[in-house]
């Protein structure tokens, strides 16, 4: 496709910043079109990698191969109306099989739901070629899981596309396609997990100061411990369980506070957290 801008972006917020900055590593500023309600957000982006900001949404579709919709899934329909006019002269030009890829990242937001809501808007056949995107808070310092999915009955013809669009996102973190099924899975799993995260290392911290350590210092030897645990899970393979017994000598420091951690409902409490945003996130769908 022989467009102006291979990367147009629609919402310049943290999570479309951070996917942004990364893919410029990838392709290069000067190939990415930025645009966002808050213009000058767009512009410090566009300033920070080179990239050009548009006048418009409308302008994205017209000069761009790949659209990022990045947008909270409130403000989608104000987005479609503004895009509209742009897309159906694509649709009906000798462009018509070459419209945009759409890549969303709205939370919450189906591709069937994207396809009827664009339907409704007045988009001509609706938004097609549409894969789904659910980042999370750690790409934005390269350490994000990103779960991609399409459509089933697109699948094969959007193979090119998913290989072009992980490609992209490498510099982000870790991508994964997943059937669309479990993307609310994803949601809860990947997409909250951060914040469970956050919240043992808070806790972790806590603990340390209460013993006599400085705060900064706490924060550091709880984050690098998650963070080296995790690296072991992933590098080793080995069951979490095992590991955690490697640590657990007999009638050691680590058994006792596991004890208490068990009493607690430790693991009940994260399984049902995760599961009370897993429904959140099927009902924010519907």
């Amino acid at each position: 496709m022989n467009k102006d801008f291979l990367i147009g972006c629609i919402g310049c917020g943290m999570m479309g910043g951070a996917l942004i900055k990364a893919i410029s590593q990838k392709v290069g500023g000067n190939k990415i079109l930025l645009s966002d309600g808050d213009v000058e957000k767009a512009k410090q982006l566009a300033l920070e990698i080179g990239a050009s900001v548009a006048s418009s949404n409308d302008q994205i579709i017209k000069k761009c191969s790949h659209v990022i919709i990045a947008v909270k899934p409130a403000f989608f329909s104000s987005v479609l109306e503004q895009i509209k006019d742009s897309y159906n002269e694509r649709f009906n030009s000798n462009e018509k099989n070459e419209l945009p890829v759409i890549i969303s990242i709205m939370a919450g937001f189906s591709i069937e739901k994207i396809i009827e809501m664009s339907n409704n808007a007045g988009l001509s056949g609706g938004l097609q070629k549409i894969i789904r995107l659910m980042p999370n808070l750690p790409a934005t310092v390269s350490e994000g899981m990103i779960a991609l999915c399409v459509e089933e009955k697109t699948s094969s013809e959007l193979t090119e596309e998913v290989t072009f669009v992980k490609d992209i996102l490498s510099k982000a973190g870790k991508v994964e396609q997943v059937p669309e099924k479990l993307m609310d899975a994803v949601t809860a799993i990947s997409g909250s997990g951060p914040a469970y995260g956050f919240m043992f290392i808070e806790a972790l911290a806590d603990a340390a100061v209460s013993f006599g350590m400085p705060r900064n210092q706490a924060y550091i030897y709880a984050s690098q411990t998650l963070k080296g645990a995790a690296q072991m899970v992933l590098e080793t393979g080995d069951h979490p369980a095992k590991l955690k017994d490697a640590v657990c000598s007999p009638a050691g420091t680590t058994i006792e506070a596991v004890k208490i951690l068990e009493q607690k409902s430790f693991k009940s409490a994260i399984i049902e957290g995760a599961e009370a945003a897993y429904k959140k996130s099927i009902e924010l769908g519907k």
